[in-house]
């Protein structure tokens, strides 16, 4: 029987986002992790924020905090594990 997860990554934005995060090794580390434990990948779907009251608030956040900071869109990451 296999079993299915799914796990958001999230990312940071603005200046800090861009300078300190690489999203490439995060996705990395965390699929490591889960390979560690018997999870497979099967998909990576890029996640976005569909909601415009959120789209607003993270500009307003991104206003508020002269481009340091906001939250960015992240993906999905889709496992599944033989049970």
């Amino acid at each position: 029987m296999k079993r299915n997860k799914i796990d958001e990554i999230s990312f940071i934005g603005g200046l800090i986002g861009w300078l300190a995060v690489n999203p490439k090794d995060t996705i990395n580390s965390r699929v490591a992790q889960a390979n560690e434990y018997g999870w497979r990948v099967i998909n990576i779907v890029p996640g976005s924020d569909q909601n415009a009251l959120l789209r607003i608030l993270r500009l307003v956040v991104l206003i508020l905090t002269f481009g340091l900071f906001t939250w960015g869109d992240g993906v999905y990451v889709i496992y599944e594990k033989e049970e």
